[in-house]
């Protein structure tokens, strides 16, 4: 039964994903989890009962294009089960400094979630205890006044990640009880569109 579940979605592209995830289910990290090119290869869900409420959280490798088709048929497999998400976790390590590749990725999200699940996305800066603070708030600035602009401005939400589980709950008890359709799913089940013609697989396509 999933009535009660809570499921969230993380994105293993660095160390900040996993390290949320840890934190959650109470894992101690693997060996070179911290490591900067650390990365989830496929799609792996972890679960915890939490104040009487079972949460699933899923982490899910980068917007690679070979790796997206895990992740699209991942969506797709639950949301043909009426499973929908909670939320959207997206990360990105504030000790390195942004790229092309986060304006990038924050466009691939925005068209995986569409205008009805932008709600659902968290963007999160993680490695705040390992970070200059000065040089982390510039880091912070860039990718939110730029390459994260589009995100926030359509209605995702955004926090900092200090290593705690008490903020890793924090933000996953922010998202509230509320489970929408990604455009993604609805693009896939409700339309019976391939993956590969998805809005999103076309714009990692473009990139």
């Amino acid at each position: 039964m999933w009535v009660d579940d809570k499921m969230s979605t993380l994105d293993g592209r660095l160390r900040g994903g996993i390290q949320i995830i840890n934190k959650l289910i109470g894992m101690p990290p693997e060996p070179n989890a911290d490591a900067l090119d650390a990365c989830t290869e496929t799609v792996s869900a972890y679960t915890r009962v939490h104040k009487g409420k079972r949460f699933v959280f899923v982490d899910t490798p980068a917007f690679e294009q070979d790796k997206f088709q895990s992740i699209s048929m991942w969506l797709g497999f639950i949301f043909r089960r009426s499973i929908m998400l909670t939320g959207v976790v997206y990360t990105h390590d504030i000790t390195v400094k942004c790229s092309r590749t986060e304006e990038r990725n924050c466009r691939i999200l925005s068209k995986m979630c569409g205008e009805g699940a932008i709600d659902r996305l968290r963007l999160v800066t993680t490695m705040w205890d390992d970070a200059s603070l000065p040089e982390a708030i510039e880091v912070e600035n860039v990718l939110k006044e730029k390459h994260a602009k589009l995100l926030l401005d359509a209605g995702s939400g955004y926090e900092r990640f200090d290593n705690t589980p008490e903020l890793a709950w924090k933000i996953v008890e922010g998202l509230g009880d509320k489970k929408k359709a990604l455009k993604l799913q609805e693009e896939m089940v409700d339309n019976i569109v391939d993956w590969r013609k998805t809005s999103a697989f076309i714009g990692i396509v473009l990139q």
